[in-house]
């Protein structure tokens, strides 16, 4: 009985304190296992050397239909090299049987499997990272893993090229999560792959800051140059061991509210909310908040606490003495009272206001805003019969249209619908059309 009880609780133990390996995988009648490739037999007896590190050989005779795992493949145009264990290269040759694992098996060893080009014969394409998803106002890709890896590119012409990777090309690793921003600790290139060997990018001196696109790869991360788009923001990668976190330079208030860009996704941050500056360039800053990083206009940032927001009550649609208002897409001329007409055409301004809100409509999109304007008080917007509900992101002190514009205006108010309405003049910029002069 003692002993049964015994045998029970071992397995009991073995039940709920199961192995943190994976299973055994079996493939073509023998076991795989994590970064091998494929398997390799020979024709006949041959001998095989490998390269210590004394400068010395090593000899090891094989026998004829022997099985010997393969872990690594070099291809060098017309040459094929594979790694045995224990350090072992062969060249392939009509005395090699080699048989490759197919890559879906491969790739089931590891959590999150990053797939890298190792083919010497295509430049371009050596230390190549293949990945799913798409750059940043750039091209898309699709992967699918089987036997090999098959390749979508979708071009930002809107064409799409495809292509099949042979598995004996693609080496896996496992890749990890790194976001935020890091500077250089050294003057260092980039590269255009995850490996030693590849391209190289543009040079940068110690102290650049880059923003991490998310994975950290084979030992490099990969990032974006802060400020810039185009050739550098594209596959740069940067050996790890020599970028370091950007740390705080301390506390910052939103100035206004104002929407933070993040590595694919965005948040609302309203007047008052404080923020960690992390680093400035240009006229951009990035900031973290709740462990997330974004970026947002260096002038939404103060120092200290910002001023209170204005409130608007009174003269918030076109005062009485416009007669005239010219915006990029037409000409609006006062017919009578809270009316103006473009010429030649049937779009027209319509204003009134209500104890409870101000209505405004231009060119058949109707705005309800509730009194008293506030931010974070609500905005209605209704267009073609679709009810948009927003609020007052920002009332802006001052504002300028852009260049070439009507000028500056005081307590404007941005609706997180995307526009700006100045008190007394109305609608002045978004929605594709922006006032150009009044009178």
């Amino acid at each position: 009985m003692k002993k049964f009880i015994i045998t029970l609780l071992i397995v009991l133990a073995f039940l709920t304190n199961p192995s943190s390996s994976k299973a055994e995988v079996q493939w073509d009648g023998a076991q795989v296992v994590k970064a091998q490739t494929g398997k390799m037999t020979f024709t006949k007896d041959v001998k095989v050397y490998k390269k210590n590190t004394n400068g010395t050989y090593s000899l090891m005779t094989v026998k004829h239909n022997n099985y010997f795992r393969v872990y690594n493949i070099e291809k060098y145009d017309n040459k094929i090299f594979y790694w045995m264990s224990s350090g072992y290269r062969v060249q392939a040759t009509d005395l090699v049987v080699f048989k490759k694992v197919p890559l879906n098996i491969r790739a089931s060893f590891y959590d999150n499997p990053g797939y890298i080009n190792i083919n010497h014969g295509y430049d371009y394409d050596y230390g190549k990272h293949y990945f799913d998803g798409s750059e940043y106002r750039g091209p898309g890709y699709d992967l699918s893993i089987g036997e090999n890896l098959y390749y979508e590119y979708h071009r930002t012409d809107g064409l799409t090229e495809e292509s099949y990777i042979d598995a004996t090309d693609i080496r896996i690793v496992e890749t990890t999560k790194r976001d935020g921003l890091y500077k250089l600790t050294a003057d260092a290139h980039h590269f255009r792959g995850p490996m030693d060997g590849t391209k190289l990018g543009g040079k940068y001196s110690k102290g650049t800051v880059f923003q991490s696109l998310g994975i950290e790869i084979n030992g490099y991360l990969r990032v974006q140059l802060l400020g810039t788009w185009g050739e550098d923001f594209v596959l740069a990668y940067i050996p790890a061991t020599l970028l370091q976190p950007v740390q705080t330079q301390g506390k910052r208030y939103i100035r206004y509210g104002v929407i933070g860009q993040g590595k694919g996704n965005q948040k609302e941050l309203k007047r008052f909310d404080e923020v960690s500056l992390l680093t400035e360039k240009n006229a951009t800053a990035w900031i973290e908040i709740d462990g997330e990083t974004y970026y947002v206009p260096k002038k939404a940032l103060a120092t200290i606490r910002p001023n209170e927001s204005p409130i608007i009550t009174t003269s918030f649609l076109p005062n009485d003495t416009l007669q005239q208002l010219v915006y990029t897409n037409g000409v609006y001329k006062k017919t009578v009272n809270n009316r103006f007409e473009a010429q030649n055409d049937n779009r027209s301004i319509d204003y009134h206001e209500t104890e409870q809100n101000f209505n405004y409509e231009k060119d058949g999109i109707k705005y309800i805003f509730e009194k008293p304007v506030t931010e974070g008080s609500k905005v209605i917007r209704i267009w073609s019969g679709v009810k948009d509900e927003g609020f007052v992101r920002a009332i802006h002190y001052t504002f300028t249209t852009g260049a070439g514009g009507a000028g500056t205006f005081n307590n404007v108010v941005e609706t997180s619908l995307n526009e700006f309405f100045a008190p007394g003049y109305g609608h002045i910029s978004g929605n594709s059309s922006e006032l150009r002069s009044y009178e």
